[in-house]
């Protein structure tokens, strides 16, 4: 299991929920997203430490250091910021 850090608010487990947004909201974060569908980027974050892969490509084209939570899952611990 890879632990999911949001700076500033706590942790959570993944735990192969289908992607980090799912297991964030298992966790009881209270994270933006709209479409979970990698169309509109609400669910970007800031990917300061690990790494994720995609298991859906996004429409949405996130910036440099950026992630989208609906379109990803963790392969190792990661630390996120909400932006």
């Amino acid at each position: 299991m890879a632990k999911i850090t949001v700076v500033g608010q706590g942790d959570c487990e993944f735990d192969g929920e289908f992607s980090m947004l799912e297991a964030l909201d298992e966790g009881g974060f209270d994270m933006p997203y709209s479409c979970r569908g990698g169309n509109c980027g609400a669910c970007s974050v800031r990917l300061i430490s690990g790494e994720v892969v995609e298991i859906q490509t996004p429409v949405y084209d996130s910036g440099e250091g950026e992630i989208l939570t609906c379109s990803c899952i963790p392969v190792s611990d990661v630390v996120i910021e909400l932006i």
